[in-house]
């Protein structure tokens, strides 16, 4: 099971050296988006003001006191923690064809940029989404923060299926429900759906101030249409619909253009509305995806 290796030792310690590639939250003030200000811990000192009757003793500053007989609290300048929902496709299709693994590839990765994001001390969750008879089952775990309960996503990870239809519209509709704050959401799915329902399931996204992030999970079979040559029975796996394919160069020649002339689409779309794209091709490659092609594309660094 690929998605268990997310969980192992040797595994973790490789993406111990990553860290996402975010822009941390900021406090929203009328007409202005800046750096919020908070008294207590922060990365560094902002600036001083005169003690209050409430204000935590903790942050008196006793040099200021001696130097000039006055009380001064410290403030601090500080960058707000971000909420990371990692978005993964469960639906049917995802199971096919069996050795691309493509569901264990994306709970993987999903899982993996978890950990990431829980070094950072932001607050991380993973949920799965597919339609079942027209209504949709969109799971997720609870926030996550400290890598200490990283190991708690595991029943969730290795429990998933992958079953019923993708209708990715329908599943960010129900996540935006939740009415969070504006954070990151990472979407990892193989996006052989329509071009509409895709187009504004991310714009929907973008519009609730989300940073959205976009991993398009692909197989090394299904990708390069690498089957062996003959006469096919072919079975939709989310409508059941069946028909006669004939496999060889020609249909692996128009696997290959299909997955070409996707990508492309998704690409452009996503870079016109300032969305990440970054394909994730070929369960193989889990490794040198997540430490060379996410961070050069800037999903991680």
């Amino acid at each position: 099971m690929l998605e268990a290796r997310a969980f192992e030792p040797d595994f973790l310690r490789k993406l111990d050296r990553l860290v996402l590639g975010i822009k941390r939250a900021r406090t929203v003030r009328s007409g202005q988006r800046t750096l919020g200000r908070i008294q207590g811990l922060g990365l560094e000192v902002e600036n001083f003001k005169e003690y209050t009757p409430g204000d935590d003793l903790r942050f008196l500053d006793w040099n200021a006191m001696a130097r000039l007989d006055d009380l001064l609290i410290r403030t601090y300048r500080a960058e707000r923690q971000v909420e990371i929902t990692m978005v993964v496709d469960a639906s049917a299709s995802m199971a096919f064809p069996q050795r691309d693994d493509k569901l264990g590839f994306a709970l993987a990765l999903g899982a993996s940029l978890a950990y990431i994001a829980m070094g950072d001390n932001d607050a991380a969750r993973i949920a799965t989404f597919s339609a079942h008879r027209g209504r949709m089952n969109l799971e997720k775990t609870t926030f996550r923060r400290r890598r200490e309960s990283y190991v708690d996503l595991k029943a969730f990870v290795t429990r998933a299926k992958a079953g019923g239809e993708t209708r990715l519209g329908a599943a960010i509709d129900e996540l935006l429900r939740e009415r969070r704050p504006a954070g990151v959401v990472i979407v990892i799915s193989y996006f052989l759906v329509s071009q509409t329902d895709y187009e504004d399931a991310l714009w929907r996204l973008v519009g609730a101030r989300h940073e959205v992030k976009v991993i398009h999970v692909l197989g090394e079979q299904e990708s390069e249409g690498a089957y062996p040559p003959g006469l096919y029975l072919v079975r939709d796996a989310e409508t059941g619909e069946t028909r006669q394919t004939v496999f060889g160069p020609d249909f692996a020649a128009a696997c290959r253009r299909k997955v070409e002339a996707l990508s492309a689409r998704l690409s452009e779309f996503c870079r016109s509305r300032g969305i990440v794209y970054a394909p994730a091709f070929g369960a193989q490659n889990l490794e040198s995806i997540l430490s060379r092609e996410l961070p050069r594309l800037g999903i991680i660094r």
